[in-house]
This record gives structure tokens, C-alpha cells and sequence, in this order.
């Protein structure tokens, strides 16, 4: 999904010009909006696209097995993601991973709609 241009300065060509480059390059959609100047309303059109792809046919698929661990899961998106060698975890990220699966989150995302999200540094 693309949500893009600048509809109070954009020309409809330009606007349309961009939407086809998104959908071109492979965008599930592309989609004009102006919520900057009409908040939610403004938004509406992009909120309804975003529903019919999200309730449209995917092939999404995790990168990692979900019965890994969370260092396993970490380590594969840095190494698959961000071309890591390896993974080195701080005291307090282990900390945090000890703390989630002692209290029965280390399965994420298999029992939870959530999975792992990583900023690596």
C-alpha cells in the first residue's frame, strides 16, 4: 500500500502519475489522500484500500519457524534482514527475553498476533 503525492500542490496528472508507479512496482495499492487537511475523512479512501487487500489472497510467510526461541527468531532476522554474521546480546535484551518466555511468551507469534520486531544498531 502507497499513499503518496501531495494533492494541495500535485497536478491530477502528477497524482495519477504516481499511483500508476506504485501499482507498477508492485504496490497491493496506491492511494491519494489528504488527511493532513481533513483528518480522518481525509484518510477514509486509504483505510478502505487497506482493508480490502488485508482481506484479499496473501503468501505471507515468517521468515523463521515459530517454535524457535526468541534469540533464534533475533538471530535470523539479523542475519537474513540486516546480513549479520552473528548476534551479541546485550544483559538487558537478555534480560527481557529471559522475562518473556519465563512469563510464557516465547512462542510469539504463534499463540499472539505479534511477532518479533528488531532495530538493529
Amino acid at each position: 500500500m502507497s499513499s503518496c503525492g501531495n494533492p494541495r500542490t500535485d497536478t491530477d496528472a502528477e497524482l495519477s502519475l504516481i499511483r500508476d508507479e506504485c501499482l507498477a512496482g508492485g504496490a497491493d495499492g496506491a492511494v491519494v489522500t489528504n488527511h493532513w487537511a481533513q483528518g480522518g475523512a481525509g484518510a477514509r479512501a486509504l483505510a478502505e484500500a487497506v482493508i480490502v487487500i488485508c482481506e484479499g489472497k496473501s503468501e505471507f510467510k515468517f521468515l523463521y519457524s515459530l517454535n524457535l526461541s526468541i534469540e533464534e527468531k533475533i538471530e535470523i532476522i539479523a542475519k537474513e534482514i540486516y546480513g549479520a554474521k552473528d548476534i551479541q546480546l546485550s544483559e538487558m535484551a537478555q534480560s527481557q527475553i529471559d522475562t518473556y518466555t519465563r512469563q510464557g511468551f516465547g512462542d510469539l507469534p504463534s499463540r499472539w498476533p505479534a511477532g518479533i520486531c528488531a532495530s538493529m544498531r
